[in-house]
């Protein structure tokens, strides 16, 4: 589809969804409630609203309504699946906190029943409808571009695959194009010229992209000049398009300025934010009342009884923005163990590492050391899940060796994160793991998700339960 016709799509797709819902809603609360709709009050229309709002920000979260036509039509089901389970989640959540009013499973049942089947196939339907209106020539759009080099050819390539952006390829110049004495492009007659090369007729294009390139030999000013008589639009593909190899970019607006940001970072944006802060403060909450209340006194007799010295372990380390804090963990090494090596760096903790104590050896296989680390995510100093925060001396000796290594440092530190959930802990003296740990954490800077988040959590208990052979 066009850039016209996507907002609409957009919008398409966010009232149909809105939709399902209120009908879901009532269907679901008129068949668990005998007496029908004659007993409809306030409170159902509140916890309407309710779940309205929790789908929003849900399907925000997941990003479920992001312009992405390269992802295939199961990893738009399964985004579709992982919201309504979070939207099934909320309405038990407001049933059990909400008690003003009785509500049936047949309702949580039914409700669910009817988003697992009707979301699905309105993505399904929505999609081949657009498609069948391309092919009949109801979105489609003549296009142009003009532009030389791999980015030119490589978007050439992608509107032809992907239908759905609505552009029919109507001409590509290579960007190859002579001059005109003047320098400037010409208009004669219906036919634009920039040099001898003639664009075509103008009112047969709808909208002309140009890719951008430091030894163009055109300009996309004067060729915009020109076209701002005539009814085209003008695109234009940046040459920052490939200073970013995960082809992650958000675009945004100062004033009049336009910002084009060469990293995506979903954590920028402040709904995802609160919605990350508050998750951190409610499950840190939850694990010192219920888990670490009992369990803190144990551990610190265990370590107390096992070899002298304090109970906790506070070591500086780098945050977000590269600022400094102390990390808190239990103590897992005996008091006196060197952490630098004999050639002056930083001693990351080994197999059989002599200076880990019996106790601290169980701690750290199933990473119990790092229970008092939920202080540090009270504080804001930390969050559950993001890049784990190293030393800041391991920092300073990685900063010059390591490709990007301070851009894991643009989200807060985590206790897990998706480069731990996918084996990459323990030590990595060597670079290339090192390395594969830190493109980790970028992935998951770039395409977090608030469901992400609690796969990895899920995943960090799993590993707990069945042992890490890398946590040592």
């Amino acid at each position: 589809m066009n850039l016209n016709s996507r907002n609409f799509f957009y919008f398409t797709h966010v009232v149909t969804d809105l939709v399902i819902l209120v009908v879901s809603f009532f269907i679901a609360l008129l068949i668990s409630n005998q007496n029908g709709w004659s007993e409809l009050e306030y409170y159902d229309l509140g916890f309407l609203l309710f779940l309205l709002c929790g789908w929003y920000f849900t399907a925000r979260s997941n990003r479920l309504y992001e312009d992405k036509v390269q992802e295939n039509q199961i990893r738009e089901l399964f985004k579709s699946a992982n919201t309504i389970i979070l939207q099934v989640m909320l309405a038990i959540v407001f049933i059990f906190v909400i008690k003003e009013r009785e509500y049936s499973r047949t309702f949580v049942f039914t409700y669910g029943i009817l988003l697992g089947f009707l979301i699905p196939l309105d993505k399904i339907l929505l999609k081949r409808i657009y498609l069948l209106l391309y092919r009949h020539g109801y979105l489609r759009k003549r296009a142009l571009v003009i532009g030389g080099g791999e980015n030119g050819q490589l978007f050439c390539k992608y509107i032809r695959e992907n239908k759905y952006y609505g552009y029919e390829l109507v001409r590509y110049i290579p960007g190859m194009l002579s001059l005109s004495p003047s320098g400037n492009p010409s208009y004669n007659g219906r036919v634009l010229m920039l040099g001898d090369q003639p664009l075509g007729d103008i009112q047969d294009i709808d909208e002309v992209f140009i890719t951008e390139a430091p030894d163009a030999p055109y300009s996309a000013r004067e060729i915009a000049t020109v076209l701002s008589a005539h009814a085209v639009r003008l695109r234009i593909i940046p040459s920052v398009f490939n200073m970013n190899n995960s082809g992650m970019y958000s675009f945004s607006m100062i004033g009049g300025f336009p910002l084009l940001s060469v990293r995506n970072e979903p954590l920028e944006d402040v709904y995802n934010r609160a919605a990350k802060r508050a998750f951190d403060v409610i499950f840190s909450l939850f694990v010192l009342t219920f888990i670490c209340s009992w369990l803190f006194p144990i551990i610190a007799l265990a370590i107390k009884l096992n070899s002298p010295g304090p109970i906790f372990y506070k070591q500086e380390r780098w945050g977000k923005r590269n600022r400094p804090f102390l990390c808190f963990k239990f103590r897992s090494m005996y008091v006196k163990a060197p952490a630098i090596n004999q050639e002056g760096k930083f001693q990351q903790a080994q197999k059989d590492d002599p200076r880990i104590t019996k106790v601290g050896k169980f701690l750290r296989k199933t990473s119990l050391d790092e229970l008092p680390q939920f202080l540090n995510v009270l504080s804001g100093e930390m969050s559950v899940v993001g890049p784990r925060p190293h030393a800041s001396l391991m920092n300073l000796e990685s900063t010059h060796t390591v490709k990007n290594y301070l851009v894991r440092h643009q989200a807060k530190p985590g206790i897990t994160g998706w480069a731990q959930v996918n084996g990459l802990r323990g030590e990595s003296a060597d670079p290339n793991l090192l390395k594969a740990r830190i493109e980790h954490d970028i992935w998951y800077i770039e395409h977090w998700t608030f469901l992400l988040d609690l796969k990895i959590v899920f995943l960090t208990f799993w590993r707990m339960v069945i042992g890490d052979k890398q946590a040592y």
